[in-house]
């Protein structure tokens, strides 16, 4: 029986209370948080509701009673004293209504701010709430069967290399594909430049539905050690290999995107270093997890979660490789199995002995874009790191096996692997 019944919840309240609950209601939900977080957060904005009708001494809740935007801060102040006054002090001061007080007393956004959010929009901002939730453990056990994700605490295996600090099995997980337009010539991760750059669906821009698919299956998610990827990185970044790539970014955003394109600052589209390690490493578990999961190596596809820190998101630096169908029970299991401690040690470690070797070497280890070349990849081909269009989110761009492990450069010293060397993993 669910525990979470907003009809429940809402009864007796005002409409516009009411509607402000379910409201919110859809961002909690959004934002993966488990039915017992969201009913002990909205049973507390609906008390407070309550009160303002039924309870409160203040003339002036009247109005407050019918509109949560008229919540004052001396309104939640008494609802707190009666609170403390008919039930407990420890009642009153929870963080469930703590985190419901702030939300109804937060102002409501204006046309303008909502507007340069729109226009400030970064692709990453899709992928914050989800790592944040993978950051908290301790929520894991409170999921319900019915939220469609299951995620697991794995135990690290003595033998996983000390870089990769954290497993997560996701048991279950529902993944929603909506297409809300397309690009031409520009990639979507250039288009929140300049909107008229996304065509739109409808004519008036507003279309009243979208096609979409709702697939359901499992995953693993893997964390870097972030101290280690920091330090890795600021390494990284002064070495000629990496000014090299910088480079030949640069002439590829020139040559290959359109007209309005040109007001854009190429670096600002450039992914750091720690997406190539992430993103390379991501690879080489996707070709060696297709041997042991059962599934081919195009059904599995990457999340990649690599980011510097900046102001209201902290670094990120990990993977989610998943595989999902369109069947109503997801899928049967054979890739989070690969999360126990004794099976994933061992497929890492035979996934980065592989990365030391490619058939096309010296070639491919060696390869370093120099003008007028403007390929986006360096030591990474068809037979060593690419994958299938369905697997990789950037069209295997952004690769380079130096990154993971110390190899060869075409000149200059070696570039230091995250790994390091092979012979010492």
């Amino acid at each position: 029986m669910p525990l979470l019944k907003i009809e429940k919840l809402t009864e007796g309240l005002a409409r516009d209370w009411a509607g402000y609950l379910r409201d919110w209601d859809r961002t909690l939900r959004a934002a993966n948080h488990p039915e017992t977080t969201r009913y002990n957060y909205l049973l507390a904005a609906a008390q407070l509701g309550r009160y303002l009708a039924q309870h409160s001494p203040d003339p002036d809740a009247d109005a407050a009673a019918e509109d949560p935007t008229e919540t004052t801060k001396a309104h939640v102040e008494a609802f707190q004293a009666w609170m403390i006054e008919t039930r407990s002090a420890a009642t009153a001061l929870n963080k469930h209504i703590a985190a419901a007080v702030a939300e109804v007393l937060a102002p409501p956004e204006s046309e303008e701010a909502r507007e340069e959010r729109r226009a400030n929009w970064d692709p990453i901002e899709l992928l914050i709430p989800e790592w944040r939730y993978l950051q908290k453990p301790a929520l894991f056990p409170e999921q319900q069967n019915n939220t469609g994700l299951m995620v697991t605490e794995m135990q690290r295996g003595p033998g996983l290399h000390p870089y990769i600090a954290r497993v997560v099995g996701v048991n279950r997980m529902k993944r929603v594909n909506a297409v809300l337009g397309f690009t031409r010539l520009d990639e979507m991760d250039r288009v929140n430049d300049l909107a008229s750059r996304l065509v739109d669906l409808t004519r008036n821009g507003k279309p009243t539905w979208v096609p979409a698919t709702e697939d359901r299956g499992e995953g693993i998610f893997l964390q870097f050690d972030l101290d280690a990827v920091a330090k890795w990185e600021a390494t990284v970044e002064g070495t000629a290999l990496w000014e090299a790539h910088r480079e030949s970014h640069r002439r590829n955003f020139a040559r290959r995107f359109s007209e309005t394109a040109k007001i854009v600052n190429p670096d600002t589209r450039l992914p750091g270093p720690r997406y190539w390690l992430v993103h390379t490493f991501s690879h080489i578990l996707i070709r060696e997890m297709a041997m042991y999961s059962g599934y081919g190596a195009a059904s599995l596809t990457e999340r990649i979660y690599a980011w510097n820190e900046a102001p209201q998101r902290e670094a990120a630096a990990g993977l989610l490789i998943c595989t999902t169908a369109s069947d109503s029970e997801g899928t049967l299991g054979g890739l989070v199995a690969l999360s126990e401690p004794s099976r994933l040690q061992g497929i890492v470690l035979s996934a980065l002995r592989r990365a030391a070797r490619c058939s096309s070497d010296p070639v491919c280890a060696m390869r370093t874009p120099s003008d007028p070349e403007d390929f986006l990849h360096g030591a990474a081909c068809h037979t060593c790191c690419f994958a299938s269009e369905t697997s990789c989110e950037k069209a295997n761009r952004f690769l380079d096996r130096r990154f993971l492990l110390d190899l060869p450069t075409a000149d200059g010293p070696t570039v230091p692997g995250f790994f390091g060397s092979v012979h010492g993993i």
